[in-house]
């Protein structure tokens, strides 16, 4: 049987342990850690980790909004998302990720971009009536 991508990794504990040492640096950098206010990391952590988990061929558990509708409240450049990527890409190589396997996550990551990214402000929608836009300038 050829493993999937989700046990050639290392299954939910690479996942998780990526997960932190990528909030680690988006929380700690001065400008993408205020996309994240009023956010409770183990949770954000947790809800990126089951996300994943399925995406790569593990358990799926992940019960909330796809990313397109998770994001639609926040007006996220290509600049935003590629800053993220390429803190993805230090996570993988912290967590000592395989070269082969690292490449492909971030392709796997690569290809959310087009439902993330926003070309202006006035695309975004709040996921309620009530929700603010996020839209953090860059310090």
């Amino acid at each position: 049987m050829i493993p999937n991508f989700y046990d050639e990794i290392g299954g939910r504990t690479c996942i998780e342990k990526v997960h932190v040492l990528l909030y680690d640096r988006l929380l700690s950098d001065p400008w993408l850690e205020d996309f994240f206010t009023n956010n409770d990391r183990w949770h954000l952590e947790v809800q990126q980790t089951d996300f994943m988990q399925g995406v790569f061929g593990g358990p799926h558990i992940y019960g909330s909004r796809i990313p397109k509708d998770a994001h639609t409240h926040i007006f996220i450049t290509e600049e935003v998302f590629m800053r993220r990527h390429g803190f993805l890409e230090q996570s993988l190589t912290a967590a000592g990720v395989r070269q082969d396997l690292k490449e492909r996550w971030l392709e796997y990551d690569i290809g959310f971009k087009r439902a993330l990214v926003k070309n202006s402000v006035a695309e975004c929608v709040g996921r309620y009536k009530l929700e603010p836009i996020i839209s953090v300038p860059k310090p």
